[in-house]
């Protein structure tokens, strides 16, 4: 065998053995340098989630487990053990319940406390089965709210919007009218109450904001439209167990909110306990839900927020289009339109991981 034959072979060799243990790059100076190759643990970084609101899709399901998503969110149930078990079958984990009906604790009238004592219960039973969020908002009788369920979008894909000139009933609810004020102070009776039962139990509370972010609707005052109003929120319990659900949309359709500023804000406190991943275009009182790559918000940069303030917990995507070939039945829930939404996620997951860990 001739020299150069040689020293082609033991080259090609040394270049096998790099590129399998860890690769190559290249440094200012033109020189290649191995890198590191993450676990999939590491890229993984995040306990990625699905919702399942609307009972137990067996396709949803299964897709969440093939796309790696075994995370569950569900919201309350008549009985926790069996909504707990059913998803065990499927393979998937129990992570966040996510949806309490408090309307009576939060405007502070006539059964409010049994409110509180639902909300109680439902925290012991969340310890039992090792469920660690508990989701809430502070939205009294009208929730979320939207009045376009099929705004048309790209491709013709469809999405939920608001536009508060088309509110079609904006009378008084049967509750009468509220201030601002009265929905502060029943928001301490009901930290008072519910934080030290959170902390003996180790369940975090994490507080959606409100959606849409408008003054008032129907009579009823939302508080928590800005990031101020949740500085004042951790300032009323400073317990780590009194915390924030980060949902992405809902930040980014209140005005002039900078996403990854606040992510580094709530999350170096240690207080977001939970995230919804999604995006708008437009704010405040006319918005629309957008694809996780067409919105307002550098989705990239809030995901480096996460990974620089330690954020480690439950994310899920939130209100994805309605695609073609899928129904339209729960307008944001689309199941074709998630598969979009988990594989966005996850390659900004990776993407991520992977710039902090060649550092």
């Amino acid at each position: 065998m001739s020299n150069s034959r040689r020293d082609f072979l033991k080259k090609s060799a040394a270049l096998a053995a790099l590129t399998a243990s860890g690769g190559f790059g290249l440094q200012a100076s033109g020189r290649i340098t191995p890198k590191k190759i993450l676990r999939k643990e590491e890229y993984e970084w995040m306990d990625l989630c699905l919702a399942h609101f609307f009972g137990f899709d067996e396709i949803r399901m299964q897709l969440s487990t093939q796309m790696g998503a075994y995370g569950a969110v569900t919201s309350e149930r008549d009985n926790l053990k069996e909504t707990y078990d059913r998803f065990k079958e499927a393979g998937l984990e129990w992570k966040v319940l996510e949806g309490v009906n408090l309307s009576r604790a939060q405007l502070g009238v006539d059964g409010r406390d049994e409110d509180i004592e639902k909300l109680i219960r439902l925290i012991k039973g969340c310890s039992e089965l090792g469920i660690k969020v508990l989701c809430y908002n502070w939205m009294p009788v009208i929730s979320w709210a939207r009045t376009d369920s099929a705004r048309k979008n790209r491709g013709g894909s469809l999405v939920t919007a608001f536009d508060y000139e088309d509110i079609e009933d904006n009378s008084l609810t049967e509750y009468g009218e509220f201030t601002e004020e009265q929905l502060w102070e029943n928001m301490q009776y009901f930290l008072d109450a519910v934080i030290p039962v959170a902390e003996e139990y180790d369940v975090k509370l994490a507080l959606h904001p409100d959606d849409p972010p408008v003054d008032k609707i129907r009579g009823i005052p939302r508080i928590f439209t800005n990031v101020d109003a949740f500085k004042r929120l951790i300032t009323m319990n400073s317990s780590d167990y009194n915390g924030i659900c980060f949902c992405q949309g809902s930040f980014a359709s209140q005005k002039d909110t900078n996403i990854p500023e606040a992510i580094r804000y709530f999350g170096s406190r240690n207080k977001i306990h939970f995230v919804h991943f999604r995006d708008v275009t437009g704010h405040t009182t006319n918005f629309s839900e957008e694809w996780h790559d067409n919105g307002k918000t550098d989705m990239y940069e809030a995901m480096k927020a996460y990974y620089e303030v330690g954020f480690r917990g439950p994310l899920r995507p939130d209100h994805v289009p309605t695609v073609a070939g899928d129904s339209n039945e729960h307008p944001g829930y689309s199941t074709m339109g998630t598969l979009f939404a988990i594989g966005y996620i996850k390659g900004l997951m990776e993407a991520v991981a992977k710039e902090y860990g060649y550092r």
